[in-house]
């Protein structure tokens, strides 16, 4: 089995993708289409189960694609169960100490590097028992979010736990919970601080990834040295498409 994502990161160079919220399969089978390399299923913010994220990664592996999946948490039963539904990676959020590091690796890999169980699930028919165990620990790619102060704080403790391939920058809850402007609005140290962690990750020998919203700011996250970004979701392809349609129609006076 292989990762032709993880396998670009590792090399350092850089990957594009976007990600599916809506949940349904059709939307991000469409994506993988249009040519993105990767798509990330968002089960953290979104009511997607595991059984619509197994279609969802079946229709985007289809187009030659990479399915990934933010978890709701960074927890050893959601791990199991989207790493046996055929997830090519995983995000983990919420991560705030070096322990809850160590034990998203415990969980993510098989021995002798972690804990992992066998559960069989979709990867046994992709890809059989004995190819799968021996090749996940090095093709799933395991990233871990940095959106919170204690993560931040505890930085230089958590850059070096073994098994980890990246770190995940979430600018989001990063700028919330530090009190700072919110992505898209002006903020010279919210920017600041991004761009240094992205230099904190890529010095540690990690791939740094973060969430950008459009081509304009993936290549100036790119200059600051992210790997793996992200340019919008199907949903927001989507609101973009039906406002500029409506407010065409609205100038025309036909709404």
């Amino acid at each position: 089995m292989r990762n032709p994502v993880k396998e670009k990161l590792l090399a350092g160079q850089h990957s594009i993708g976007c990600w599916c919220v809506s949940g349904n399969p059709l939307s991000a089978e469409t994506l993988a289409a249009a040519g993105f390399e990767w798509v990330t299923v968002d089960v953290e913010h979104y009511p997607i189960t595991v059984a619509a994220a197994a279609d969802i990664f079946r229709g985007v592996q289809l187009h030659g694609a990479v399915p990934l999946a933010r978890l709701p948490a960074c927890d050893p039963t959601w791990i199991k169960r989207f790493l046996d539904a055929g997830a090519l990676g995983i995000i983990l959020p919420l991560v705030r100490t070096v322990e809850d590091v160590r034990n998203a690796v415990q969980w993510s890999r098989f021995p002798p590097l972690g804990r992992r169980p066998y559960g069989g699930g979709r990867v046994h028919f992709l890809y059989g028992r004995d190819e799968y165990i021996a090749g996940a620990n090095q093709a799933v790619l395991l990233l871990v979010q940095i959106e919170t102060p204690e993560a931040v704080e505890r930085l230089d403790e958590i850059l070096p736990v073994e098994g980890v391939d990246g770190y995940f920058v979430g600018p989001t809850d990063l700028s919330l919970s530090l009190g700072l402007p919110l992505p898209g609005l002006p903020s010279a140290r919210r920017d600041e601080l991004v761009g240094s962690l992205a230099g904190r990750i890529r010095a540690a020998g990690r791939i740094a990834a973060t969430v950008g919203a459009s081509a304009e700011q993936a290549a100036q996250l790119i200059q600051q040295g992210f790997q793996l970004v992200s340019v919008a979701s199907d949903l927001s392809y989507v609101q973009r498409v039906a406002a500029d349609s409506v407010a065409g129609l609205r100038r025309r006076g036909l709404m």
